[in-house]
């Protein structure tokens, strides 16, 4: 691989939530999940992407954490059917991130298209946290051994010590056979999300890559388990 094609996304909220938390405050990841990121993937072509189609690489940066207070709407099953819950809603704290700022690397230039005229509204958590497509262009990659990364997701490895969140989560999902069975997790395995702030970390990894301009970039290139 020696050309990637690169998205370049902006908005002015984005919620990439923790995965697990229930109950309390929303809590947001340093860095959305690869499972979001095929999401906007699959927004912006209008169908739903598998994982074997695309590989995956990107950068998240946000200005700041902030914090809003949401209702929340609680539901109850009395044994027949789903129904409002007799103590009604409820309010919550949720963080979201202001002004992120998402760059996206894929190994498939024929979609290329796809991005200049999206055929959906892409958002990056939820239906409110709209992007908008600032710049698509080819860049020229080589393969390196080594390199500085930050606001990217890599597989966790006993062997290497890289700062960042530890998080265990679904690589992708895949549609349900029948229409209403919801989506299946595809292999849950334990990531290092590195946040986007600072000079970045210096990783070894086989899928590291860097873009050839004259402000040269590092970035982790995922390839989807199938």
């Amino acid at each position: 691989m020696d050309k990637v094609l690169e998205i370049q996304f902006s908005g002015w909220t984005a919620t990439p939530r923790l995965p697990f938390v229930l109950s309390g405050n929303a809590l947001c990841m340093p860095v959305p999940p690869y499972s979001t990121i095929l999401g906007i993937i699959g927004c912006c072509l209008g169908r739903f992407v598998s994982p074997g189609e695309v590989k995956v690489g990107f950068r998240y940066l946000y200005d700041t954490v902030s914090l809003d207070i949401e209702t929340r709407r609680r539901l109850q099953f009395d044994g027949k059917k789903i129904k409002n819950h007799d103590k009604g809603s409820d309010a919550y704290i949720r963080e979201f991130h202001t002004n992120p700022c998402l760059t996206i690397w894929i190994d498939r230039l024929d979609w290329i298209s796809f991005f200049e005229s999206p055929v959906g509204t892409p958002a990056l958590g939820r239906s409110q946290d709209l992007l908008q497509v600032k710049k698509v262009c080819i860049k020229e990659v080589v393969q390196i051994s080594e390199g500085c990364v930050k606001g990217c997701m890599i597989p966790f490895d006993m062997s290497e010590t890289i700062p960042g969140q530890l998080v265990q989560l679904a690589e992708s999902y895949a549609e349900g056979e029948k229409v209403g069975n919801g989506r299946v997790l595809v292999n849950p395995m334990m990531f290092v999300a590195i946040r986007g702030e600072g000079e970045g970390v210096y990783v070894r990894n086989s899928n590291l890559y860097r873009i050839q301009d004259e402000q040269p970039v590092d970035f982790y290139m995922h390839t989807f388990t199938i």
